[in-house]
Formats: C-alpha cells, structure tokens, sequence
C-alpha cells in the first residue's frame, strides 16, 4: 500500500514539473514574441506612430493565419510584416478589402531580387532615398475599411537521407510572425 502511494506521489511530481516546464517554454516563446513587437515600435518615426491594430504571434509551418483589420477614416495606415528566419521567408500574404472583396495584397515573403512591390519580408535599398528600408504597404481610407489579413507558412521540407524513415512527417518549425501597423493623421 505504502509502494503504491509513493509511486503516485512521484508520477504526481513528475507530471506537476513537466506541466510547468512546458508552459515556461509556451510562455517563454510568447513572450519572445512580444519583445520583437517592442523593438520593432521603437523604431516607428514620426509622422508614423504605432497602432495597437499591430499583432504578434507564434505560428507554425503547415498552417494559415487570419485576422480583421478595420481601418478607421480619418486616418492613414502602414503596415508592415516581420516572420522569424526559421520560416525561411517562405510564406505568402494576402490582404482582401471586405467590403469589395477585392485582393489588394498578394506577395511572396521574398524573391530573388527584392524590391518595392515585389515581396513582403526582405529589406532592399530604396535608390531614390540612398537608404535600405523595409516593405511597407500604405492605405488611405476614405471611409472606414475591414481588411482581412491572410499569411500562408507551407509546410516545412520532409526530413531526408536515412534519419527520415518511411513515410517521415514534415517536420513542424514554429517562430513568430509580427504585423505592425501604423498610422497617422489623413492628409
């Protein structure tokens, strides 16, 4: 009877630190993520100024996100998108205005050569400016908008070579995706 007791105390004690560790390692990417969200309003100039509209996440390979957007008028907005680099910039972006249902965004995260207009996620040197800048995508509404926002991640590459094993899944590669959103006073 004592065995038995003593052995549910420590299946007891080992679930109890698995459950905690596990929700440290949650709350640690979580929090990752947040702190991405602060070093990215901290590089908002003026006339921008940071929306709380912005979201950060933990996404996953394999998986497509979707969020609302309304835009207010009065207002012009900036957004622009951050993934983490174990995405590989492989992921596409996708905004619809609601009220039309017309696609007025659909990018790869990358290309090639990037550019102005070509890709969402990699920075390129902006001639006109002399300077490297980062994507931005600028609306001005004239009246209150919902924009719908879609990010596609494939799924990651399946493992190869003798590791992999017949018919090994994909492996699920998670990292944090960030939509900042800025606005400012319609001119």
């Amino acid at each position: 009877m004592k065995t038995m007791k003593i052995l549910k105390f420590k299946f007891f004690i080992i679930a109890f630190a698995f459950a905690i560790f596990a929700n440290q390692t949650v709350s640690a990417q979580g929090a990752s993520c947040a702190q991405g969200m602060d070093m990215y309003r901290m590089k908002v100039k003026d006339p921008w100024q940071y929306n709380d509209l912005s979201k950060v996440a933990t996404c996953a390979t394999g998986n497509q996100y979707e969020f609302i957007l309304t835009l207010n008028s009065g207002k012009d907005y900036r957004l622009q998108f951050y993934a983490a680099a174990i995405f590989n910039d492989k992921m596409t972006f996708k905004i619809i205005d609601m009220s039309t249902n017309k696609t007025v965004l659909d990018l790869p995260g990358t290309v090639y050569e990037p550019g102005p207009g070509k890709q969402v996620l990699s920075d390129y040197f902006d001639e006109d400016q002399g300077k490297t800048l980062h994507p931005y995508f600028d609306f001005f509404v004239k009246s209150t908008t919902k924009l719908k926002v879609l990010i596609e991640i494939p799924e990651a590459p399946k493992p190869t070579g003798e590791s992999a094993g017949f018919n090994a899944p994909a492996e699920i590669k998670k990292g944090c995706v960030t939509v900042l959103v800025l606005d400012r006073p319609a001119e």
